[in-house]
């Protein structure tokens, strides 16, 4: 796919419940498009994705997650983050835009999927929660499993002294991600990085634990798509940053499911 630089976007500040979000919107005249990035990142991620989309007429809005980028501090509630998507979909006079998010933004347009039945696609890109289970793993040696995990997850909000970092790992905690996924209104897209080596950059024990969870949740993923008709899955050989790593991939994901071909 070639890709062209467009025009420059233009910058906005959105209020959203007390919080100003920084937004782009790179114009177009299609379709409507909002992209997500994931946690600790800005919305400059998607910078291999946009003039692919922008190629095609494709209406483009990028936004920095609240505490995140040139956003406002803020701590992380799931409530907050839909209301905050909706703002920036207010403020820009979207019509029905298609949601897509890597990592925490995956998980942030699963929701708005779950929710919206008028939206005409929503992606997750790689976005998962904790991974306390399922694990693929008979029951004692999951419920080890799980307490190996947690242990780990809880170190690491410590080390950091972070209270941002401990409000998100408790919100990721407290989702049903699969749930989620059964709940779909909408084309749901959740794409899974088959190649990604996270495991390389744990302790042994841990690495081993999660393993063991990425094989259960794959499992309950795929039962999960069997009977819940607006979701698919797609695997792509990647690490975690597929739209970095696979940007013609990603685009072309979004575009033969927005503008399907006669």
């Amino acid at each position: 796919m070639n890709a062209s630089a467009g025009p420059s976007p233009s910058t906005h500040v959105v209020p959203s419940g007390g919080v100003d979000l920084a937004v782009r919107d790179h114009g177009g005249d299609g379709p409507a498009i909002v992209l997500l990035h994931g946690g600790g990142r800005t919305m400059d991620d998607w910078r291999l994705v946009v003039p692919r989309l922008l190629a095609t007429g494709l209406r483009v809005v990028t936004a920095d997650l609240r505490g995140h980028g040139a956003s406002a501090p803020a701590l992380w509630a799931w409530t907050d983050t839909l209301d905050d998507l909706a703002a920036v979909i207010d403020h820009r006079g979207l019509d029905r835009p298609a949601v897509v998010g890597h990592s925490l933004g995956g998980i942030i347009a699963a929701l708005w999927a779950a929710r919206h039945s008028e939206c005409p696609l929503a992606v997750n890109l790689d976005g998962h929660t904790n991974p306390t289970g399922p694990f693929d793993l008979e029951p004692a040696a999951a419920r080890a499993a799980e307490a190996t995990m947690r242990g780990f997850l809880d170190a690491e909000v410590r080390r950091s002294g972070d209270p941002a970092a401990a409000r998100l790992i408790e919100e990721l905690g407290a989702l049903d991600l699969l749930a989620t996924y059964r709940a779909a209104r909408c084309p749901l897209i959740v794409v899974a990085s088959t190649g990604t080596g996270v495991e390389e950059l744990l302790p042994p024990e841990v690495a081993d634990v999660f393993r063991a969870y990425r094989r259960g949740f794959a499992r309950e993923l795929a039962a999960a798509e069997a009977s819940t008709p607006p979701l698919s899955v797609v695997d792509v050989p990647t690490g975690h940053d597929v739209h970095l790593e696979a940007p013609d991939r990603v685009a072309d994901l979004i575009l033969e499911r927005l503008l399907p071909r006669p």
